[in-house]
């Protein structure tokens, strides 16, 4: 009985040493996983208990508050310039690129038991402040690792005086060894800063570099879009007039991109932007970017020998390099008058129609001498009614015209020269930043439309509003055009009935102009509406002073005796 009494108790007392160990195996595993737990709470969640703590940087140009929550940049203000009001109708709100979390950025660190340390959730503390005597120019914020010893700095430089880039290094210490491979995530909502949202979201977009610093892409400015990228030198997130651009000190050999847009609200479009950046095993993690936060100028954009002044949209081929050489260099020349900017677009009107002058000129004597030799080309006509006589004719036509010295094609030659000129202008008005804000009789922005009445409905491709500007533009061409065709005929019309008036075509363009740019830069529609007063002006002088019709009649029968 003592031995059976014995084994009973061995045996019940190893039951309770193995409970005992298994409840004390239990509570501690659990201790230290509610430890991690507590610890990985206390990451997700502080934001709720944490005081977000912000931290200036600031120039004379650019003021950055750094938040201690991710060590994130929270805003970014321009101080130079100001963001539309709708209820002031004027450009008088401080001017944020960035503001209440529109710009996040976030990089993860993986280790090989597959802890993860996202820098969105950790609390950095300012480690230095290099103070000047006007502005702190230095902040390092600093982060503890969650999971046990190192840290993580963010290190953040702003530019000097007038500079509108930000010098940005990710570095670690003493980490525990995580993979090779660190993800960087970048998002910005890019807000809405001017009159027209529509009109300003169609000049939103990403740009990026790759491989040639002046080679530049875009990604769509009207829908959705995502692409997978490699060799990327820089990406851009551009607005109408301000843009904010990340350079990598290295290039990223592949990134994934997204654009979206959307259709209401204070943000016009969200940019996102994923890579990953390799490392050496038991390496520290250590890279750099550089932001440009900023104004969308082209000497300023220039001087950073990047690529970046290409992506201001003056247009494609041709037309870029009118408004780059042309257009921009006079617009240079004349501000340096500090006249008004309406007066510096009317004085640029004039000077760009005295340069034309001597082509206008040829147009309107090519035109006096056609219509003084009517009469011998409907003779012509009527020699020459056969289909069969069709090549005689043109063969007669061109002895015609050589003998009274007119080369008919010179006239297309002229239009078509004028042409480009005439559309490089609806891309160098919308986009050149001297001009946002500037205000010229009853014009409060010369870069949106003006409006003397707001209509309750809508019309479609005119607007809800009424453009002064813009009828003034198309009253003038209006009366150009009748001016220009006074005592002229379409010569052919005559003998073949079925050929359209195209004096009705020149007579509808007026009101064509009158849809299309309601809605653009009032400074476009103040530089047509001065230049076709100035057209208006040429043709009279030119007819009253400049060609003498008698003269050149009896010149014309002198060649051709």
């Amino acid at each position: 009985m003592k031995d059976k009494n014995l084994d009973y108790n061995s045996i019940i007392g190893l039951f309770l040493i193995l409970f005992i160990l298994t409840i004390f195996t239990y509570f501690n595993i659990n201790n230290n996983n509610k430890e991690s737990k507590k610890e990985y709470k206390k990451i997700i969640f502080f934001k709720k208990k944490e005081k977000n703590n912000l931290f200036i940087l600031e120039n004379n140009v650019l003021r950055l508050k750094i938040s201690n929550i991710g060590g994130i940049i929270n805003e970014v203000l321009l101080k130079k310039y100001k963001a539309y009001d709708p209820l002031l109708s004027y450009h008088t709100k401080n001017l944020y690129l960035i503001k209440n979390s529109s710009f996040l950025y976030k990089m993860s660190f993986l280790n090989n038991k597959g802890l993860n340390i996202n820098t969105e959730n950790l609390l950095f503390k300012p480690l230095l402040f290099n103070n000047t005597k006007k502005y702190n120019k230095i902040l390092i914020m600093r982060a503890k690792n969650p999971y046990g010893k190192g840290f993580l700095d963010y290190i953040y430089t702003i530019g000097k005086n007038n500079q509108y880039d930000i010098g940005f290094s990710i570095k670690t210490t003493n980490f525990f060894p995580f993979k090779e491979s660190v993800s960087i995530n970048l998002e910005q909502k890019i807000l809405s800063l001017e009159k027209d949202r529509d009109w300003e979201n169609s000049y939103t977009q990403a740009y990026y570099s790759n491989n040639n610093n002046n080679s530049i892409k875009y990604l769509s400015e009207k829908k959705t879009e995502e692409k997978n990228l490699s060799n990327i030198n820089w990406i851009a997130h551009k607005q109408q007039f301000f843009a904010s651009i990340f350079k990598p000190e290295k290039i990223l050999k592949h990134i994934f991109i997204r654009s979206y847009n959307f259709s209401s609200g204070n943000s016009l479009k969200k940019i996102q932007f994923k890579t990953f950046i390799k490392k050496k095993e038991n390496e520290e993690f250590n890279f750099s970017f550089r932001f440009y936060f900023g104004p969308l100028d082209f000497y300023l954009l220039k001087d950073y020998k990047n690529g970046f002044e290409n992506i201001i949209p003056f247009g494609w081929g041709f037309l870029k390099w009118i408004n780059k050489y042309f257009f921009l260099i006079i617009f240079q020349l004349l501000e340096k008058t500090n006249l008004n900017y309406g007066i510096i677009i009317i004085l640029m009107t004039i000077v760009v129609k005295l340069i034309l002058a001597p082509i206008t000129y040829k147009q309107y004597k090519l035109s006096a001498i056609m219509k003084l030799i009517r009469p011998e080309i409907e003779k012509l006509n009527k020699d020459y009614k056969n289909n069969e006589d069709a090549f005689k004719k043109q063969k007669a036509m061109m002895n015609l015209y050589k003998k009274v010295g007119v080369n008919p094609m010179s006239g297309c030659v002229s239009t078509l020269f004028q042409i480009p000129i005439f559309y490089s202008l609806f891309k160098f008005f919308p986009t050149i930043i001297n001009l946002r804000g500037k205000s010229f009789l009853w014009v409060d922005d010369l870069t949106s439309y003006d409006s003397i009445l707001e209509l309750p409905f809508f019309i479609p491709f005119y607007g809800n509003h009424i453009s002064l500007l813009t009828l003034l533009y198309s009253l003038a061409l209006f009366f150009y055009t009748k001016l220009s065709n006074n005592d002229k005929k379409d010569f052919s019309q005559n003998e073949h009935n079925t050929i359209p008036d195209i004096n009705f075509l020149l007579y509808l363009m007026p009101i064509i102009m009158l849809f299309f740019i309601n809605s653009y830069a009032s400074a476009l529609s103040l530089y047509y509406f001065i230049s076709n007063i100035i057209n208006i002006c040429f043709l009279f002088l030119i007819k009253k002073f400049m060609l003498n019709e008698e003269k050149i009649l009896m010149n014309i029968q002198e060649k051709k005796i």
